[in-house]
């Protein structure tokens, strides 16, 4: 009777694509991606997200928002226009960010939020914590 080798299980690698991270560090929970466009002006950035900001993808951002690139400007202006939802993981990662800047001596705005989005934040009164405009005209206005 010839008999084919049983197959083996395909190698586990470490790392964020892996799945498996070092022993004490949190693997990056898996699933959709953000699209995420910076772009800059002279004294402040404008970070567009398309997409929404869950479990899932809130890291990625919050990642790039407390990148050095990013930290070091003094305004940043958080475009959610392009974003139909938002859950928990969302609202901290944007406090967070506020914290961190103004722990920095930065500012932080959100613009551009969806019924939805801003009806969770009117829910959690986060609207009465988070730095809110209409557009990034407005929030770059403020100063």
């Amino acid at each position: 009777m010839n008999r084919s080798p049983s197959p083996q299980p395909p190698p586990r690698s470490s790392g964020p694509a892996g799945g498996s991270a070092p022993a004490g560090i949190e693997p990056l929970p898996s699933g959709p991606t953000l699209a995420i466009e910076t772009r800059e002006g002279r004294e402040h950035l404008v970070v567009a997200v398309g997409g929404p900001v869950d479990y899932h993808t809130s890291p990625q951002l919050l990642g790039h928002l407390m990148s050095n690139e990013v930290r070091s400007v003094p305004l940043v202006v958080l475009d959610l226009s392009h974003v139909a939802f938002c859950d928990s993981s969302a609202l901290g990662a944007f406090v967070e960010v506020l914290r961190q800047r103004e722990e920095d001596g930065r500012r932080f705005a959100l613009v551009g939020l969806q019924p939805e989005v801003r009806r969770v934040m009117e829910l959690t009164r986060l609207v009465d914590v988070l730095p809110l405009h209409p557009t990034v005209a407005d929030a770059l206005a403020e100063g």
